[in-house]
């Protein structure tokens, strides 16, 4: 599912978000304190900053 999801990010050229992703799924640790919101937050950040 996280393939697919990854997937339809680039093809929404929403490449930060699909990076941002990436890297949250490498470091479980770091951000599985953080809510949801908080996770979609960062991923919008870096989106905004990849842009």
């Amino acid at each position: 599912m996280i393939n697919e999801t990854l997937a339809r990010l680039r093809s929404l050229r929403l490449t930060g978000m699909a990076d941002a992703l990436n890297q949250q799924l490498d470091q479980p640790g770091t951000y599985s304190s953080l809510s949801f919101e908080e996770r979609l937050a960062l991923l919008t950040e870096q989106e905004e900053t990849e842009r």
